[in-house]
Order: C-alpha cells, then sequence, then structure tokens
C-alpha cells in the first residue's frame, strides 16, 4: 500500500510528494492517541474554474501514517463504491490513487438509460459538505474518534479535504444519507431513482414529483445538519444532457481522425492531434469539460506511447500547444517530457511563454498551477525563469514550491532569513526543507525541530519524543518529503500504466477514458 496515494488521493499533487520514503517509526501501528497531540494541516489551493478554488489540507504526516494504521481495518476501506454498490457512483482505487477508469463513462451511459424512462434528472449537492460533516455522526465502528480529528487541530466539526481517510469518512456518512433518502422516497411513492457522486446528488424523476423529490432532499439533510446549496440546482431533460456531453463523441472522433491521417512509413507526419483538440475544444461550452477532455487525451496510452520522431513542428503547432498548457495547465505533466524529448521541437520557441505565464501564476492563488509550471520550467531547463521569480515564489505562500526552491539552492541568505521568520506551526511542510537545506539548523538539529516542527500544543514529553523522533529520523537520513522532478515524471509515468492497465483489465477501450473530475 502506498502512503503517498493516501495521503494525498486523486489530486496530481500526489506526484511531487513521497510519504513513503520517510522512515517511519518501528512500531507505529501500535501507536496510541496518547503519543499525538493535535497538529495543524497546512493549506494547497487548487484551482476548480475561473477564479474559484479548493483548498486541499495536508495533515501532519505523522498523524496521518499512525490515523491509517488505527482505521485501515474497517469495513470496505479499500473499496469505497461496495459501502453503498446501489446508488454511490464513487469508485476509488487506491493503488493509483484515482478513481477508477472509465467508471465516468459506464455512469454516462447509465444517465442516458434512466433519462429515456424518467422526464428529467435534477442534480443537487450539499452546502459546504465537508466543512459542515459533524463528526460525532460518523461511524467509526468502535474505533478512536480523536485519530481522525487530531490531523485537523481537534476540531469535531469538517472533516479536511484532499486524503483518503477523509474521503473514506465522508463516503461512509453519505452512505447514512442515502439510505434515509431512499426510505423516504419508498414512503412517499414517488416514482424516482438516485444515484451521487460525493456531495452531488442525481435524482432521475418525473416533472409532477419535482417539489416532493427536493423536499425529501432538504429534510434528509436537516437531519445530518446540513442543508441543499441552493445556488446548483440543475434541471436536465434527455436532449438538454445529450448536448452537454459532447465529450465522449469528441474523443473518438478524434483518435479516429489522428490513425487515418498517420504515415508510419513517413517521418514528417503533422501534429494533427494539436490541431484538432484546439478545434473540438472550442465547441465545448464548458470550462470544465474542456479541461477534461484535454488532460484526458494526453494521459491515455495512445499519446504516451506515439512516437513523435515520427512528426514534424510546424510553426501553429507552438502557438496551439501554447494554448491548451494555459488552459489546462496540468497537461504539462503528461506532455512536456514528451515534447522535450522529441529531436524536431525546438524548446527555445516556449521560452517566452513559459517566462510570461509562470510569472502571472505566482500572482493568483492557485497553487496547483505554480507547481505545474514550475514542473515543466524545470523539465525544459529555463533556470534563469526560475531564479528570475524567486521573490514572487516567497509571497504565493506555496509551501511545496518553496520546498522546491530550497531544494534547488536559488534563494539567498536574505530570503532565507525571511523564510527561519515563520515559525507558525502552518509552516512545517517548507520548514522542513528549510532545515534540511539550512547548514546552521542542521547543526543545531535538536532546538531547530522543536522551533519549526513539533507541535506548539504539546505538552508532554511523550508526545514531543514521538514527533522528535519522526522528524529527526528521517533529517538525518537526508530524506525530503519532495521528489526530485526526474522521480515526479518517473512517479507520473507508473501512474499512467496503472491506470492503462486498470482500463484494458476491465475491457475499457481507451477510446473510452474516464472524465470524471
Amino acid at each position: 500500500m502506498k502512503l503517498n496515494n493516501l495521503y494525498n488521493f486523486k489530486n496530481a499533487v500526489k506526484h511531487f510528494l513521497d510519504v513513503d520514503a520517510l522512515k517511519m517509526p518501528e512500531d507505529i501501528s501500535s501507536y496510541g492517541i496518547n503519543n499525538l497531540i493535535w497538529a495543524d494541516p497546512f493549506n494547497f489551493r487548487v484551482k476548480k474554474q475561473e477564479d474559484k478554488y479548493r483548498t486541499l489540507k495536508m495533515p501532519n504526516i505523522l498523524n496521518f501514517v499512525v490515523a491509517y494504521e488505527h482505521f485501515k481495518d474497517l469495513q470496505k476501506f479499500d473499496a469505497i463504491q461496495n459501502l453503498d454498490p446501489v446508488h454511490k457512483r464513487l469508485s476509488a482505487n487506491i493503488e493509483t490513487g484515482d478513481f477508477v477508469s472509465g467508471e465516468y463513462d459506464r455512469q454516462l451511459e447509465e444517465d442516458f438509460n434512466r433519462l429515456c424512462i424518467y422526464d428529467q434528472l435534477i442534480k443537487m449537492d450539499i452546502k459546504e459538505y465537508y466543512g459542515r460533516i459533524y463528526t460525532h455522526l460518523i461511524d467509526f465502528e468502535e474505533h478512536e474518534e480523536r485519530f481522525l480529528t487530531s490531523m485537523n487541530q481537534g476540531k469535531t466539526n469538517g472533516l479536511i479535504m484532499g486524503n483518503y481517510l477523509s474521503l473514506y469518512f465522508a463516503e461512509s456518512n453519505l452512505k447514512n444519507i442515502s439510505n434515509d433518502i431512499e426510505e423516504e422516497i419508498r414512503r412517499s411513492g414517488i416514482d424516482c431513482e438516485f444515484s451521487y457522486f460525493s456531495d452531488d446528488f442525481y435524482f432521475f424523476c418525473n416533472k409532477n414529483d419535482t417539489d416532493k423529490v427536493t423536499t425529501i432532499f432538504d429534510k434528509v439533510l436537516e437531519k445530518y445538519d446540513l442543508e441543499r446549496n441552493d445556488n446548483k440546482k440543475e434541471v436536465w431533460t434527455y436532449e438538454s444532457f445529450n448536448n452537454y456531453n459532447l465529450v465522449a463523441r469528441y474523443w473518438k472522433k478524434l483518435i479516429a481522425h489522428c490513425n487515418v491521417r498517420f504515415n508510419k512509413e513517413s517521418d514528417d507526419n503533422k501534429l494533427y492531434f494539436i490541431n484538432q483538440i484546439v478545434f473540438r475544444v472550442s465547441n465545448l461550452k464548458d470550462d470544465k469539460l474542456k479541461k477534461v477532455f484535454i488532460n484526458n487525451f494526453f494521459k491515455t496510452k495512445y499519446f504516451r506511447e506515439l512516437d513523435l520522431e515520427k512528426y514534424q513542428v510546424k510553426d501553429y503547432d507552438y502557438h496551439q500547444l501554447c494554448f491548451l498548457l494555459n488552459l489546462s495547465p496540468e497537461t504539462m505533466l503528461y506532455t512536456v517530457d514528451k515534447f522535450n524529448d522529441m529531436s524536431n521541437f525546438d524548446n527555445r520557441r516556449l521560452h517566452k511563454f513559459f517566462d510570461v505565464r509562470y510569472r502571472e501564476a505566482l500572482k493568483t492563488t492557485f497553487n496547483d498551477e505554480q507547481l505545474y509550471f514550475y514542473y515543466a520550467i524545470k523539465t525544459f531547463g529555463f533556470t534563469d525563469i526560475l531564479k528570475g521569480n524567486k521573490s514572487s515564489v516567497l509571497e504565493t505562500n506555496n509551501q511545496i514550491l518553496i520546498s522546491y526552491y530550497l531544494q534547488d539552492g536559488h534563494f539567498e541568505k536574505e530570503e532565507i532569513d525571511k523564510l527561519k521568520e515563520n515559525v507558525d506551526e502552518q509552516y512545517w511542510f517548507q520548514n522542513y526543507h528549510l532545515i534540511l537545506y539550512s547548514d546552521d539548523l542542521l547543526a543545531d538539529l535538536d532546538n531547530s525541530i522543536t522551533k519549526y516542527l513539533i507541535p506548539k500544543r504539546v505538552k508532554k514529553e511523550k508526545q514531543k519524543n514521538s514527533y522528535m523522533d519522526f522528524y529527526k529520523g528521517s533529517i538525518l537520513l537526508d530524506i525530503p518529503i519532495i521528489r526530485d522532478i526526474s522521480d515526479v515524471l518517473n512517479e507520473i509515468e507508473d501512474y499512467l500504466e496503472l491506470r492503462i492497465e486498470e482500463m484494458e483489465e476491465g475491457f475499457i477501450t481507451e477510446d473510452e477514458e474516464d472524465f470524471q473530475d
């Protein structure tokens, strides 16, 4: 079991971390709750759409691993779908650290089957679900609740987002909500079917029952001290739902066109797929669908195994590629290594693009996109761009990116001194690397760990020793929490290979890639 996939589930930031490399206490599986104290997570913002973001909270690693050891024997822990197989749309694969490939398409097909039976699909969601889950209402199956709350400053109101433990307990709670909704629908006599993906609920019903279904949803949520998001109620018919979900059709056409136009005997094929993606993206109305379409094309076996030495690069390919990378920066994780290795690709043509876009990305609050730009710039070897923006990096509050700059040695003494002023516990991730890459802090290691890494609420010597031994063991072995960029690429390649195997084992063809976001 890779702790890394559990520590940060689904989001691509997981490729940059290596929790498994850290030296864990040999007796960690027998750690009691008294070995720990409430600890602060650090924030990492990921972009949703436009100027909206979601805040992932990365928990103290020792608290997280101890909690995992405590909860890993809970029922269906490694198969969330089986908690509620009739209604749950979410299927997680902890081997890939992602949702199951092809599941979105299977669910979409079932949606169309239901929409040809019922008048409409009503889509509603729970307002601020993770932040409003009351942990005392979760069934811990006689396990100790405090192992979970200790990762979030001891708070019992809300779960931190981003890790698998929070996902599991959120889904466990949703199972109870689902059971109550099913019972209310049965009592009412309404002809209605429903399913849910996380906090998004899909109700298939007839028009005359719209108000009744909404009332049932509100009634059940109130029982759990939750409420419906008034601003996100959607009503879809078969026709409108079909017009919206164009991605699968575009996908199949794109692959087919690329295969028809490719001449395996030639080494001057055109990069036709870039032009086609740009064209087809323009016909998608939803920003989320555009990004999913772009990302998943470049994650496929088709692209990853494409021999780019068989292609020539035209002038328009550069600006079209830059357009796609800017529209969906995550795409950089799956593309820049292949283009950088392509003999006909002149990466200098992208220098100005990365110089301007990285500088602008650092002005935003989207930590994930800042990290993707760093990855691409590092891969292309544009060190001058990294060094030229170091002062802006300090202002981002992006602890993972700051840690990379510390590892690369880009900061001068003045900037290091500024980082040393951040003694609050919330900076523990970057402070770990500050110690690791600062000779003066390493020379006084015990005091450095006490000052920068030990949770501030620690009072008992037993607790202090737990954290001291944990951090000291890894720092003395010179183990960072961040991966070298070459290792990030290896991790991404392993992840994509597992996804491809997963699709093939499930008899899902590559033109039916998972588009779930």
